[in-house]
């Protein structure tokens, strides 16, 4: 039987001790929303002077933060190169591509200088390529960002890839020097403890219910008391809901997967994955996957398996695309399944800013490890009047979603149809 959990949440994280204590009547900045966003704003803030109380609905963390990859990088636009230069211009297109590299930069410096214990490991990524088409495309976008922004890249041919993945099935990939991996729940355990030494309240377990704009401030009701604060930064994402509509109705949350196996032996690990890299494939719906920090088991993960199935349908779907990359799998066992939500805008670009009355920063669309830190940054600088509090998607419009009551249902119809353009490109590849 499969354990319908995270792993990430038994694979060595501490405990998080967060002290009892009653919502504040009055305070500077209400914070609601306790993944990593909520918790890098919160924490800029305390330490620029402002008193700071964070909401969380569920435990510190519940939901994305939690349950993601780990898997860490650039966060490229959606759209890469091409597609950004044919709808904003050159200039634009490298200064959005050139955020990822600042995101990135970012996150490491302050990994590093707070002595986040998070078991970042920046071994790179392996992106294969299903079809040779998609190895000449990804050729032609690394070069681009590399002109571009310098992104270091190795193209690696069917010939060679041995050195990278256990695995025949890729026609080829490169591999990203700058990518990388960590626990996502021992960063978010690391995060919480900086906030509460920054002097934040936290408050999980404790939905905030309503917001209302009040004059100067805003009134909020944070688990049966009412709070008044200066400024609030709702910092939800996929997990808003219509008591954050700001949010809610700038999103398009997709339901998204992940497994993980049970232990492999050392030497099987060191076929699949000799240098302990990240991986990812091609495709308009692919799988990601990794070693986990121990190197004793992978994770995968992706859309496999319908909305809201089983743990044991989801990790059925996922050893099927498994086994389709690595057939030495068959033999080794799924021990965790479990499913979250990521957040997707209609440009396909984050968001940070204030609307609606609130301060906002999400729609990470499926790449928010690195980019959620560095956002919190600029969202509590903007709060403080900082200096270097600029992103170059600040003149791009945080739209809301047309037709929002039915884009879940779209986004899994499109999900459906993507999957099957995929299957028709690997019939047709030989």
């Amino acid at each position: 039987m499969v354990k319908h959990g995270v792993y990430w949440n038994e694979a060595g994280a501490p405990e998080l001790d967060v002290p009892a204590a009653r919502p504040p009547r009055e305070i500077d900045v209400v914070v609601v929303g306790g993944g990593f966003t909520g918790l890098s704003t919160a924490i800029h803030l305390a330490r620029g002077g402002r008193s700071v109380a964070l909401f969380e609905a569920g435990q510190i963390g519940h939901g994305c933060s939690s349950r993601n990859g780990g898997m860490v990088g650039p966060s490229f636009h959606k759209l890469g190169m091409t597609g950004l230069t044919a709808k904003y211009g050159e200039t634009k297109a490298y200064a959005i591509m050139q955020e990822g590299m600042n995101a990135l930069d970012h996150f490491e410096a302050f990994v590093g200088a707070e002595k986040l214990e998070c078991d970042l490991q920046m071994r790179g990524r392996f992106r294969g390529a299903r079809t040779v088409a998609d190895y000449d495309a990804m050729a032609r976008e690394c070069e681009r960002l590399n002109k571009a922004v310098g992104l270091p890249f190795e193209m690696i041919s069917a010939a060679d890839q041995r050195a990278e993945i256990g695995s025949d099935f890729y026609r080829g990939g490169v591999v990203y020097q700058r990518d990388g991996g960590i626990q996502p729940r021992k960063l978010v355990v690391a995060l919480a403890a900086k906030a509460l030494e920054a002097g934040v309240q936290l408050f999980p377990e404790t939905p905030v219910t309503g917001i209302r704009r009040d004059g100067e401030g805003t009134e909020l009701r944070c688990g049966g008391e009412i709070v008044r604060a200066r400024d609030v930064v709702v910092a939800t994402n996929a997990y808003a809901d219509r008591r954050t509509d700001a949010m809610h109705s700038r999103v398009v949350q997709i339901e998204t997967g992940a497994v993980a196996t049970e232990e492999i032996p050392a030497a099987r690990m060191a076929e699949l994955s000799p240098k302990g890299r990240m991986f990812g494939e091609s495709g308009r719906i692919f799988m990601w996957y990794r070693p986990t920090s121990d190197g004793k088991r992978f994770i995968f993960g992706g859309r496999m398996g319908g909305p809201g199935c089983s743990a044991d349908e989801r990790a059925a779907a996922t050893k099927r695309a498994i086994l389709r990359v690595f057939p030495q799998l068959e033999d080794v066992g799924i021990s965790h399944a479990w499913s979250g939500d990521v957040a997707y805008t209609p440009d396909h670009a984050p968001h940070l800013g204030f609307e609606d009355g609130v301060w906002l920063a999400g729609g990470y669309c499926g790449s928010g490890v690195t980019r959620s830190l560095y956002f919190g940054a600029k969202l509590a600088r903007r709060i403080l009047g900082e200096k270097d509090a600029e992103t170059a998607f600040d003149d791009l419009p945080f739209a809301k979603v047309p037709f929002k009551p039915f884009s879940r249902m779209a986004a899994d119809l499109m999900t459906r149809w993507w999957s099957l353009q995929d299957a028709r490109d690997l019939r047709r590849r030989g």
